[in-house]
């Protein structure tokens, strides 16, 4: 009996362990499991955070890319910066592949392996644009060290300063007639341009006088010294560019505001003399003056409303790309990934919005509005 009772006894022990390692290898394997569906929500935002960094540091590369070729077609003229207008050129379609991947990672994000595998290819096209760019900068910073002919560039530099003092001028009377004209608010960046300008000048003529014959700086410094008069140059050729831009833009929007206007007496005439008694010619006044589109919708023909989506695209197209530049404004050289991609999103809307206004001018006006709706998501994101 004593020989059953502790075999019995031996049984119950072995028993009662092996529940408990059951026990301690599902409450384990629970842990590991818990552990490893969190980890796709940990791995999607640092994911999401190299995404974001690659794409704005691929979106400054090759704004510094734009703005250095314009500077070398300047300084050593179209010829000479092919190759490098090329490599921008590149650059931007990267940048579009970029922009596209992070859409894909903003709109799946429990995509854990697809997101990886996505973040990874945006790394490497950044890369690739800063190295690309990066080699013909750094072309053409070589080039500039090891120019000889200071006199000949000098007396471009002062020639140059002289045509854009001339210009600042004409700038300033064109900017202060606009502000005679519309509200200071709508001149954005036109506002101070030719003070800007000014200021450029003032330091580009500055500079060729240091650079003068009879310095006794070395020659490297000298070259140095005419390299930032061009610079500042080029910075004021800028600045009196965004006057002229900024005075077509409100020409353009003083027209097609004037388009609607006319437009709406049209309607407002054709909703007088649809009316049948004076109660029903108030009523229909009140509905076309609020919507004249939902007003005359029923009596156009399908003629009548694609003249009329053509004629509202362009004041859509004006209005969008007037808050495109302050979007763009508002970025500056910084901003969020997610500013710059609705900053993209709007500009894809409205190229494809210009694309299908000869054939289909309703779906052009719809694109046109998106890409506006973009654009000020772009400027908040940007300011806030």
């Amino acid at each position: 009996m004593e020989l059953v009772g502790g075999l019995v006894s031996a049984l119950v022990a072995g028993g009662v362990t092996l529940l408990v390692v059951v026990a301690a290898v599902l409450v384990g394997g629970i842990v590991v499991v818990s552990r490893r569906r969190s980890r796709p929500a940990q791995v999607s935002g640092d994911v999401r955070r190299r995404a974001g960094s690659a794409l704005v540091r691929a979106d400054d590369r090759i704004g510094e890319g734009e703005s250095d070729v314009e500077f070398v077609i300047a300084q050593f003229g179209e010829k000479a910066a092919a190759d490098y207008r090329d490599a921008v050129r590149q650059a931007r379609t990267d940048r579009d592949e970029i922009f596209r991947l992070h859409r894909l990672i903003d709109d799946e994000p429990g995509a854990g392996l697809a997101n990886r595998e996505r973040a990874a290819r945006i790394v490497m096209l950044a890369d690739r644009i800063e190295r690309t760019l990066g080699e013909q900068a750094t072309s053409f910073r070589e080039r500039r060290s090891l120019e000889s002919t200071a006199p000949d560039r000098l007396e471009r530099v002062r020639t140059r300063a002289a045509d854009a003092r001339a210009r600042q001028t004409v700038a300033t009377q064109q900017r202060d007639a606009l502000l005679e004209q519309y509200a200071r608010a709508a001149l954005g960046p036109a506002v101070d341009a030719p003070e800007r300008a000014a200021r450029a000048l003032d330091r580009a003529e500055s500079l060729a006088a240091e650079a003068a014959p009879g310095s006794t700086a070395p020659a490297s410094s000298v070259m140095q010294t005419i390299a930032e008069a061009e610079r500042m140059l080029f910075a004021a050729d800028e600045a009196l560019a965004v006057v002229d831009a900024v005075a077509e833009r409100l020409d353009d929007a003083a027209d097609a505001l004037q388009q609607l206007r006319d437009d709406a007496r049209v309607a407002r005439t054709e909703a007088l003399e649809a009316a049948a008694d004076p109660l029903t010619q108030l009523d229909d006044l009140r509905t076309a003056m609020d919507a004249v589109e939902v007003a005359l919708a029923s009596s156009r023909t399908q003629a009548q409303r694609l003249a009329h989506a053509r004629e509202a695209y362009i004041a859509a197209r004006v209005q969008t790309e007037a808050q495109l530049a302050v979007a763009r404004e508002a970025l500056g050289s910084g901003g969020s990934a997610g500013a710059r991609a609705r900053l993209a999103e709007a500009e894809d809307e409205l190229r494809a919005s210009a694309a299908l206004i000869d054939t289909d001018p309703v779906e052009a006006l719809d694109a046109a509005r998106r890409a506006l709706t973009h654009a000020r998501d772009a400027e908040v994101l940007a300011r806030y």
